[in-house]
């Protein structure tokens, strides 16, 4: 009778062992609703509409792009999906399948890092990809879109609550059509974007560090224009350079390494005296692949 016992016993062990292994949703879900993901590098996931393979594909997200975990997760196919935000669109992306994983959790926030960092939490190499894409009456490239639309990911993912492509009032390729701008717009990787709130057009004073500290991490050298600073009447907005943009304009290109420039620690804005000013607007952010670019803390 004990013998039999045990031998009942061992056999429910092993089949134990052997449903553990045969998991139909594979490796443990490691989300949490609520908090950030991001997609691990070498891998770009497909956001559907659905929880299925078979689901509408509606965005991709980018290597270590990051998104906000709404709900999830759900065993489908053999995949933990999790419903996600990212850059204003809502879906379902896979977790991994039962040999690994393609999301982790994110930790801190692009708000909270340290402002010394190389390749932190956030950091993601754009596209080389130049194709001239239009969004209302502001022409960019499709390279400067992806890193405002990563951005967006970022300051989301952060708390905050502007919608960046509806906040532009300035694209690139003006071709001196903004005499204000200096040619800084003339070429291409160059966005203004709005800071007030399009109910009652008050600052929306709160947001503007995170909407710097996102686009910054994103690649971009970005400051707070204050009203009035460029000329009488001049409107308060965000202005952004990407940094390695090969479209950029003289004008821009020495916003960024120019002695007036972001990675010396300044302003951008150049002076009729010759002395540069401090930025006043944040931390400088430098990634890695803008050092393997050439691009690196020049103060």
């Amino acid at each position: 009778m004990k013998r039999l016992i045990i031998l009942i016993f061992i056999c429910a062990l092993f089949s134990g062992v052997a449903n553990a292994q045969s998991s139909p949703c594979g490796l443990a879900p490691r989300l949490i609703v609520g908090s950030r993901g991001r997609v691990l590098p070498d891998n770009t996931m497909n956001l559907r509409q659905s929880p299925t393979t078979s689901g509408t594909i509606i965005d991709q997200i980018p290597a270590s792009g990051v998104f906000n975990v709404i709900e999830g997760s759900r065993c489908a196919e053999g995949y933990n999906w999790w419903q996600v935000n990212y850059s204003g669109n809502t879906g379902w992306v896979a977790e991994g399948d039962s040999q690994e994983y393609w999301l982790e959790a994110v930790t801190q926030t692009p708000a909270s890092l340290p402002a010394d960092f190389i390749d932190t939490t956030g950091c993601q190499t754009p596209p080389d990809d130049y194709t001239r894409v239009r969004i209302g009456s502001a022409d960019f490239n499709a390279r400067t879109l992806a890193m405002l639309d990563h951005a967006q990911a970022l300051y989301e993912a952060a708390g905050g609550t502007i919608n960046f492509r509806q906040a532009i009032t300035q694209g690139g390729y003006n071709n001196g059509f903004v005499a204000a701008s200096f040619g800084t717009h003339d070429g291409g990787g160059a966005v203004d974007l709005s800071v007030r709130s399009p109910v009652d057009f008050s600052i929306l004073t709160d947001e503007i560090p995170l909407m710097i500290r996102a686009l910054r991490v994103a690649g971009f050298a970005a400051w707070l224009r204050e009203a009035d600073e460029l000329y009488a009447g001049s409107p308060i907005h965000i202005h952004a350079i990407a940094i390695g943009d090969l479209e950029l304009s003289q004008a821009a290109r020495e916003q960024i390494d120019g002695i007036f420039g972001y990675l010396r620690g300044y302003d951008g804005l150049p002076r009729d005296n010759g002395i540069p000013q401090p930025d006043r607007s944040g931390e400088m952010v430098v990634c890695q692949w803008m050092i393997e670019q050439g691009f690196t803390d020049l103060r």
